[in-house]
Order: C-alpha cells, then sequence, then structure tokens
C-alpha cells in the first residue's frame, strides 16, 4: 500500500505528527508522575526533619 507520490509529503507528515502525539501522550504522564513523587519525598523529608538542603 504505496500512496500516490503526490500525496506521499501529507501521508508520512500525518503519521509523523501522530506517533509524535501518540509518544507524548505516553511520555506526560510518566514525567509528571516523576516530579510528583519527587514532591512528594521532598515534602516527608520536610516533615520528617530529615531535609539536608542543598544550597544553604
Amino acid at each position: 500500500m504505496i500512496p500516490e507520490l503526490e500525496y506521499a509529503v501529507y501521508v508520512w507528515s500525518s503519521y509523523g505528527i501522530f506517533a509524535v502525539v501518540v509518544a507524548w501522550q505516553i511520555l506526560q504522564p510518566v514525567l509528571y508522575r516523576r516530579r510528583l513523587m519527587a514532591e512528594l519525598r521532598e515534602e516527608q523529608a520536610l516533615q520528617s526533619g530529615e531535609y539536608d538542603d542543598p544550597n544553604p
């Protein structure tokens, strides 16, 4: 199933955009969870008194 040459740019750019959107949909929750877990660990360390400020 090879598209006509005149439509190839449209078809392959659509595939590319689709791949980028799907990758972003997978990556965004992973990055959000990582950031949220780091914030929770920092808050827990602050509350328990174990927090060591790297920039005093």
